[in-house]
């Protein structure tokens, strides 16, 4: 199963993001230098959190938990940092990790008996799936970048878009239209922004 969040990629994309939040954003919010200090500290458990993406099995429901709960202790690290707002929400890239640990949630609690018979039945397109596109986060070129964040946008849920066919025919209309939203939910980063996700209704 799952290369399908290829979580080394969103990583190391949440750890820029959490490199800028400190850099810019605390001093913006007007954070006082204890409250920085302790952003730097929320940075720290945030940059463990990405280490353990390279091992992290997703089949291993103990695991999943595990990591799951890592995702939410960062949010509730910046939580406690007054001059950010709730979530870090004046810092507004902070969103995208709340995203992520929104849609951990939704694969560990809600997707896991879809994921199941998805992998009792063999499914290619689901083995085969993975939306993120490689090695985004090491481009610098912007052309290169919105390329493929617009070839992603074509890919996103599979080759011939296998994964809508495959999730309503082995879990249903309902366990589509769920995992639809939340994958799109996760989106931005790596699509282009012009991404029409209608077909997918």
């Amino acid at each position: 199963m799952i290369g399908f969040l290829k979580l080394a990629i969103i990583g190391t994309v949440f750890l820029g993001v959490a490199h800028k939040a400190v850099a810019t954003g605390a001093e913006d919010a007007g954070c006082t230098d204890g409250e920085s200090l302790r952003a730097f500290s929320c940075i720290m458990g945030l940059s463990d959190f990405i280490k353990k993406t390279d091992n992290l099995d997703m089949n291993d429901k103990k695991e999943l938990k595990v990591f799951k709960d890592d995702c939410h202790n960062v949010i509730s690290c910046f939580n406690k940092i007054k001059c950010l707002g709730t979530d870090g929400e004046k810092i507004p890239e902070m969103k995208v990790v709340i995203k992520y640990c929104k849609a951990m949630d939704y694969v560990h609690d809600d997707f896991a008996a879809c994921s199941d018979k998805l992998n009792a039945k063999k499914s290619k397109c689901f083995d085969d799936w993975d939306p993120m596109p490689d090695k985004l986060q090491d481009e610098t070129d912007p052309i290169k970048v919105a390329k493929s964040r617009s070839e992603t946008c074509k890919r996103y849920f599979g080759k011939d878009d296998c994964m809508m066919k495959e999730v309503k025919e082995t879990c249903g209309q309902q366990e589509w239209d769920s995992f639809r939203k939340h994958f799109i939910t996760i989106a931005g980063g790596f699509v282009d922004t012009t991404c029409d996700f209608s077909r997918f209704n």
